[in-house]
């Protein structure tokens, strides 16, 4: 199993409203964020900036896809000459939670565009928002070659215009996949060097190699040297390619490995005891796993297994 595809194992996608941006020029709207955000262009075109960065605006056109992992607000507009707005003086998520739909008729060309709104309910979650870009933009023109992340594209919009029963589980489903297909996307054309990150470290077959290994065994008890040998490379060469291209020292990334995968247990596995999850991701004493998950999750272990239930 690759270490992209251990690490999703672990995601769960929620989703919480989703349908159909139906606008005609001229139009402006601010949203709200603080949750996972999927935008696709069925037709037309607009531009997007997040968090209130207007000086670098996103063009988008029809059969682009975006991804914002956890903007605090975003703003899509038909001309950057346009005044914007809040999105809440024309509709609420309530209304749009029953119609699946937001209409603005402004006498002008038309824009239509899907979007989706989510949050991710593991701390896989946190942790993949915390190392992709603000926006990932995949571009209709990259999506040629792709015909799989075209079909799931397509499916989203019939689901979204139908809204049949069960559309939202597919949705929720669909979201996943779609962020899959674009985090390959940008694994395959080397674009995650924006910011060190394990993702970018997925397109070094030696450094992958080794985030497979870590992510395949947390309860070993790794070394920088045995993680080098095996990838043959020298200790100092692995460990400053390591942290060059990841962003953190190997012993790091597997400390967070280890307890996103603890976290994971104690949710799929209730009835396990949390004594007996420290001994699974490297930890021989239950006061030392605790004392790290607290660290990197923010509480103890027994708090984020009863934080479940509420």
């Amino acid at each position: 199993m690759d270490a992209l595809t251990q690490f999703l194992d672990l995601l769960r996608i929620r989703g919480q409203l989703f349908g159909r941006l139906e606008f005609a020029a001229p139009w402006g709207f601010t949203f709200p964020g603080d949750k996972g955000i999927f935008l696709v262009v069925n037709r037309g075109s607009c531009f997007l900036s997040v968090n209130g960065d207007h000086d670098s605006p996103v063009p988008l056109v029809g059969g682009d896809f975006v991804f914002l992992p956890a903007p605090k607000s975003y703003t899509l507009r038909d001309a950057l000459e346009t005044s914007v707005r809040s999105i809440l003086e024309i509709s609420t998520p309530e209304a749009f939670w029953q119609s699946r739909l937001i209409r603005h008729d402004g006498g002008g060309t038309p824009t239509s565009l899907i979007a989706g709104c989510f949050h991710f309910t593991t701390p896989a979650g946190d942790w993949l928002s915390s190392d992709l870009p603000p926006i990932l933009h995949v571009r209709a023109t990259d999506l040629s070659a792709n015909p799989g992340f075209q079909s799931a594209l397509q499916l989203l919009s019939a689901e979204t215009a139908a809204d049949s029963p069960g559309s939202t589980v597919i949705v929720d489903r669909l979201a996943e996949v779609l962020l899959v297909q674009a985090m390959r996307l940008r694994i395959d054309a080397s674009a995650t060097r924006e910011k060190p990150s394990w993702l970018q470290a997925l397109a070094d077959p030696r450094l992958a190699a080794a985030l497979r290994m870590m992510h395949a065994e947390p309860s070993h008890c790794w070394t920088v040297p045995e993680l080098a040998r095996a990838v043959s490379m020298s200790r100092s060469a692995f460990a400053a390619r390591f942290r060059k291209q990841v962003g953190v020292t190997p012993l790091d990334h597997l400390t967070r490995w280890r307890m996103v995968y603890a976290a994971s247990l104690l949710r799929d596995q209730p009835s396990l005891k949390i004594a007996a999850i420290g001994p699974m991701v490297g930890y021989e004493t239950e006061s030392a796993f605790g004392k790290i998950f607290r660290r990197v999750l923010g509480m103890t272990p027994a708090a984020y297994r009863k934080s479940l239930t509420l």
